[in-house]
């Protein structure tokens, strides 16, 4: 199929095709490793693909994927940074 035989293809796509698409493409787009630390990520590996987190922001078309030990790291520091800043109150001067 050459290129003007594909792009025809793509037009003739239904908009729930080109979603699902567009979700095929980003899916293939995940790191080999997590994005903070760099530990490497066993795509076949079904208890890592189940204890990682995946972020999509569709938008930019970007994939980042996260440890589970980065992940819990990230965690900690909101839980502190809001500890630190205690209880959130309106003023109403």
């Amino acid at each position: 199929m050459n290129r003007k035989q594909r792009r025809q293809a793509k037009k003739k796509l239904t908009p729930s095709e080109r979603n699902l698409s567009e979700k095929i493409f980003l899916f293939n787009q995940i790191p080999d490793a997590c994005t903070t630390c760099a530990e490497s990520f066993d795509k076949a590996d079904k208890g890592m693909a189940v204890s990682w987190r995946v972020v999509v922001r569709e938008e930019k078309q970007q994939v980042h994927l996260f440890c589970p030990a980065c992940v819990n790291k990230a965690k900690e520091a909101i839980d502190a940074s809001q500890t630190n800043l205690g209880p959130v109150t309106q003023s109403t001067s």
